[in-house]
Order: C-alpha cells, then structure tokens, then sequence
C-alpha cells in the first residue's frame, strides 16, 4: 500500500520516471526547448526556459489510474481526486488577445461545469510578449481584460478566483493555460499585506486580474498547498523597482504573511522561482537557500518576464502534507 503521504507526489526530474511501479502522471510541467524523449499526453511545454539546465519536468505522480481525454483543443488527465486541462493558442498576428483569452477561460468553465472535478484550485497562465504594448494597450492588461469576461459569461464571482501565476515566455505570441481542478472542499487564501488582485484601481488596467493569492485543496488523504505567483507587491504597489535582491526580500515577507493559511517555506515544498534576468541565479539562490534553509533541489529557476516590467522576481509553490 502506497503510504498517505505518497499517495501525490510532485517531484523535479530531468526526465519522466515514476517514484515507484504504482504512480502515474498526472501532468509532467515541461521548462527547456529541447526535444522530448518520449511521448506522454500530459506533459505540457510552458515555453520557459530552466536557467542552468537545457531541460526540467515538474511531475505530479498521482498513485492511482488516469485517464485522458481530448475536448477540441484542450486536453485533460483526471484521476480521482483532481482534473488537468491544458490548453495551447497558437495566436496568429491578427488575433486578438482579449477575445483570446476570453475564449480559453470560456472552454474551462464549460469542461468544468460538468465535471465531477467543479472546483478550480490554480491556473498556471504563461503568454507571450507579456509586456509589449503600453498603457492599457499592454498584452498582460489585454489577457486580464478578456480572463474578466469570461468570469462575468459564467458569473464567476471575485470570491471564487484561484490562485494563478503569469508569467511572459519566450514566444513572441500565444497563451498557454494549465488548469488544475478537483472534487474537494478547497479555501481561497487573501494576503494581509496585499489589496487582493481582484480589487486592484484601475491604474493597472480596464478589468483586474481575477486570481487568489493560494489555495488549500482538502482531500480525503493530504492536503495540498498552492502559492500564487508571488512578487513584491504590497497593497497595490510594486515595491524595490528593477532591485533583484529587494524585491526578493519583499516577496519573502509577502509568503511569509500567508504561513498562518499556507505553510509552504519549508523541505517539502518545490518552487518555480521566475527570474527576468538569469545573471542574477546566485544571488537569488543563495538567499532563499541561506535565509529559508530550502534545499536548491527543491527550486526551478527559470527564465521568465513578470507581469509588470518593473518586477524581477517572482515565486510561486506547492507543497503536499
């Protein structure tokens, strides 16, 4: 019998190796360019490149079967506690970004409302040229824009956002989405220090960015713990601009005034930490593995633009208890 504990298992590899003869993967998050060496339908290419590796997964070992689906473009692995829907947009020149956006957040709600797996606990969003445009013409503004809408077609209110992370990749074009939902009772964590996204003035664009700062899912067996993209912003604003090691200090303080709902600084945890400028690995490493005593086996540095260009850093976590 596979132990409580183990039963959910996300581990960083460079390859698809199951932890024993009895998991199997509900989805492999894929960082790197390079080819892959074997064919899986739930492993996803973010478009992020790992700083220092040439390729990275993030693999959810689930110790039960699972199933795969296709639902037009979407693709979705389901075990019995959790759904994954992984969506790709091409996104040719003369899309448009907002119906874009619309359109996969649209698909999600109606694979969901369905579903046995009705709960959306964390959306990993990865969009290309985050940044490009200024002002509200801004293409992380314009996804925002059409995220909101989607919210109101399905009258998804503030209070149910997940936690989400945005990060810009390195395509020039094109939405990535990675969903993950599931059948249990789940809490929707805000940060004490920080005005939730979804009330932010309109300063940062026409509609707010519809997300919760974590997520606790509560299964029968474990709990499972999500950070949302986390950076240094208190209340509304960006704090340290374009200083690395400030605002690593400051998004420290943001995770640590969550530690009541989601204890997540800690050995068991596994950390994407989103760097804009790969020059500045060590320094980053070597504070969180001095400062929070993490073990750099539990960190994934990558290359990535954070949604608001004055932000260098950014983390987002999970962790299983």
């Amino acid at each position: 019998m596979i132990p409580t504990s183990e039963r959910l298992q996300v581990l960083i590899s460079d390859s698809i190796v199951p932890p024993s003869p009895m998991h199997e993967l509900l989805v492999a998050f894929k960082f790197g360019s390079a080819p892959d060496t074997e064919e899986h339908p739930a492993i996803v290419d973010t478009y992020l490149e790992p700083i220092g590796h040439s390729v990275v997964y993030e693999c959810w070992w689930v110790a039960e079967p699972v199933s795969h689906q296709n639902v037009g473009d979407m693709r979705i692995a389901e075990c019995s506690d959790y759904a994954v829907l992984i969506q790709h947009s091409v996104e040719k020149p003369n899309d448009e970004l907002i119906c874009q956006s619309q359109a996969a957040y649209r698909d999600i709600f109606a694979a969901l409302r369905t579903s046995t797996h009705s709960r959306i606990a964390k959306v990993w969003n990865y969009l290309g040229a985050i940044n490009e445009g200024d002002g509200d013409a801004e293409r992380y503004r314009r996804f925002s824009v059409g995220r909101a809408k989607a919210f109101a077609d399905f009258a998804v209110p503030d209070s149910a956002a997940p936690a989400a992370t945005g990060i810009g990749t390195r395509r020039s074009r094109g939405l990535t989405t990675i969903t993950l939902a599931s059948r249990h009772p789940q809490f929707l964590i805000e940060n004490p220090r920080q005005v939730s996204a979804f009330q932010y003035p309109k300063q940062y664009g026409p509609s707010s960015p519809k997300f919760a700062r974590g997520a606790s899912v509560f299964a029968v067996d474990h709990t499972l713990q999500l950070l949302s993209g986390t950076a240094a912003i208190v209340g509304h604003d960006s704090l340290h601009p374009f200083n690395t090691e400030l605002q690593l200090d400051e998004t420290l303080r943001n995770i640590t005034a969550l530690s009541d709902s989601l204890s997540i600084l800690d050995r068991g945890s596994i950390f994407r930490v989103y760097l804009r400028d790969a020059d500045d690995l060590k320094l980053v490493n070597d504070k969180l593995v001095s400062q929070f005593q993490i073990d750099s086996a539990q960190l994934i540095f990558l290359q990535g633009d954070i949604c608001r260009r004055e932000l260098l850093v950014e983390l987002d976590g999970v962790r299983v208890i």
